[in-house]
């Protein structure tokens, strides 16, 4: 009898996309100080969330000028390719979005979090404040938590698995944010930031995304 090859799947996948906004330095240049200069005027910022920095309500669209339609165009267009229905086929939906900016300084961070009640989430980095060094002491890496928790690691936490991101279960995988860069998640996965060195300023939007 001949021997088979085991068949091994990866099942219940949780899907991360990185995408490049494609008018990324345009883009960026205009909405930069808008945001400097919303974050200079609003001394309410950064009120019950978890973030260190400054962080806006949750109301980026009604201030953050045009340009705030074209990074929503954006999202939602990733949003539909990346949803479907439970039998496989495509979708073009309404999805409803709520953003808010932010700024990190030198030491700070923002702390692993879901978010109830959205489908998808995640963060567009305008500056990524590393001002083009590639030193990885800098940190400020997007952190991403295994959604199923410390479950996987908790019976032999020295174990993982020989699959494609099988190493890492139970515990968090980085990604080192780029100006330009979307990360979009399934909204129940934590995410975070890792504590941001660099002497630069990092900006980003952070957004929340519901089917209609």
């Amino acid at each position: 009898m001949v021997a088979t090859k085991p068949q091994v799947r990866s099942m219940f996948a949780t899907p991360v996309c990185v995408h490049y906004l494609p008018v990324a330095q345009e883009f960026n240049a205009e909405l930069r100080p808008v945001i400097i200069e919303r974050a200079r005027l609003d001394t309410a910022g950064n009120a019950n969330n978890n973030s260190q920095g400054w962080r806006s309500a949750a109301d980026f669209e009604s201030w953050g000028g045009t340009q705030v339609q074209t990074l929503y165009r954006v999202l939602r267009d990733l949003a539909d390719s990346l949803t479907a229905t439970r039998n496989g086929s495509r979708v073009t939906l309404d999805w409803r979005i709520a953003a808010a900016a932010a700024i990190r300084q030198k030491g700070e961070y923002l702390e692993r979090t879901a978010r109830p009640g959205w489908f998808w989430s995640g963060v567009y980095y305008i500056d990524d404040g590393y001002q083009k060094s590639d030193d990885e002491a800098l940190g400020g890496e997007c952190e991403l938590s295994d959604p199923r928790g410390v479950l996987p690691a908790m019976v032999a936490p020295q174990y993982g698995f020989r699959v494609p991101n099988g190493l890492t279960a139970g515990q968090t995988e980085t990604i080192r944010p780029q100006s330009g860069m979307i990360v979009l998640h399934p909204s129940w996965q934590p995410r975070g930031e890792r504590c941001y060195n660099g002497s630069g300023q990092r900006i980003t939007v952070e957004f929340d995304i519901a089917a209609p």
